[in-house]
């Protein structure tokens, strides 16, 4: 390998190991379960690896847009199916009508969260909601080449570090790649959800069939976080309320990188950016309970399409999407206790290293769920 990149620049992307023509480099988990390249002996040190890694070759970033969309699904299904309005679903039936493939992270049987690809409704569906964890890009970016080398549309949706990925195992953009981000509020550790699923799942003496990490159980105002079980057990709690949603709200056992996140910033790199509108205000689109996206479109590609008539929106200007998403400003900071909790994570089962590091940790997410409750009751005073 010609060049390196430091351990706390890596984001796990992948596009080195999917460059690599001699494949000498793997993705391997390290002991706080996040995934890393490492080179093999066979390396020839050919250099595509640091052509392609999105910290040595930076994408294109596109300025910040004036105004912004609040946007949601037509169809209450699909909005409620979604962790916020359900716009994504309006991007992948663009592209399927297309002919075209899309791609977005996916869980498997075991709850091991990778991207994968689809061509039909069905297939896409799996890709909807958020997945509070870093997911394996495996080799979707190749894949996503040769769909392009053949002519075919493609849809790609990961977090913003993934799309640099690929824009940079492409060397570029690609007139039929349409990419989409997630506004990502920093990725946690994989190891740490697979521990602490297998917590409740011993927990309730079965195992899980089905995970939501936003369940609109109580609306999208109180976002729960829903397992059902093989015994038709069901655990229902406000995700902030969780033992995983207080370590993620205090930035305990999120990926190094983020908390120097490049793309932490006004600036974007995908042709679309989505997320919850936190900090919409009057006047509220109809069914409001039922999510509202935030959506940045940051391309004149992307601002050139002719999407299906799928959903409502209303114009926003930025500054009110800013003023709700701090990720779109500055990356965040990570817990000064992350340290303590991944050394005790080593020999301590997940919710013992919390208790140890967080001992008030209940009031450690609270602050985040808090904020987003006085975000919508702002929302909803404000004309």
């Amino acid at each position: 390998m010609s060049k390196s990149v430091e351990r706390e620049q890596c984001s796990g992307c992948g596009a080195c190991a999917n460059r690599c023509p001699s494949a000498s480099i793997l993705m391997e988990a390290d002991g706080e379960g996040f995934l890393y390249p490492h080179v093999k002996d066979a390396c020839k040190s050919c250099g595509f690896c640091a052509s392609a890694c999105p910290v040595l070759s930076p994408p294109v970033f596109h300025p910040a847009p004036e105004t912004v969309l609040a946007a949601w699904h037509t169809q209450d299904e699909t909005r409620l199916q979604s962790a916020s309005g359900g716009f994504f679903r309006v991007l992948t039936r663009h592209t399927l009508d297309k002919g075209g493939l899309v791609f977005g992270a996916a869980f498997d049987g075991r709850f091991h969260l990778s991207h994968r690809s689809a061509d039909s409704e069905d297939g896409c569906q799996a890709f909807s909601g958020s997945k509070y964890l870093q997911s394996d890009t495996a080799g979707t970016y190749r894949e996503a080449k040769d769909a392009l080398d053949m002519g075919r549309h493609v849809l790609y949706s990961g977090t913003p570090c993934q799309v640099a990925g690929l824009y940079g195992y492409l060397g570029g953009d690609d007139e039929k790649l349409l990419t989409c981000e997630v506004l990502c509020n920093g990725v946690p550790s994989p190891g740490v959800f697979a521990d602490y699923l297998a917590h409740l799942e011993r927990k309730h003496k079965a195992k899980a069939v089905s995970v939501r990490f936003k369940d609109k159980v109580k609306g999208w105002r109180d976002p729960h976080f829903t397992v059902v079980f093989d015994n038709a057990k069901r655990y229902s709690k406000p995700v902030c309320d969780t033992a995983y949603g207080h370590g993620f709200g205090a930035a305990l056992f999120l990926r190094p990188v983020c908390g120097q996140c490049p793309y932490a910033r006004p600036e974007r790199c995908a042709d679309f950016t989505l997320a919850d509108f936190w900090a919409l205000r009057r006047p509220l689109p109809d069914g409001a309970e039922k999510g509202v996206s935030l959506v940045l479109v940051n391309s004149e590609k992307a601002t050139g399409l002719k999407l299906p008539p799928l959903y409502d929106r209303q114009v926003r200007p930025y500054a009110e999407a800013a003023a709700g998403n701090a990720r779109l400003t500055r990356p965040l900071t990570h817990s000064p206790r992350r340290e303590a909790f991944f050394a005790l994570y080593q020999s301590k089962p997940f919710k013992k290293a919390l208790r140890f590091t967080l001992p008030l940790y209940k009031r450690a997410a609270r602050p985040l769920r808090k904020r987003i409750q006085a975000l919508l009751a702002a929302g909803k005073r404000k004309a």
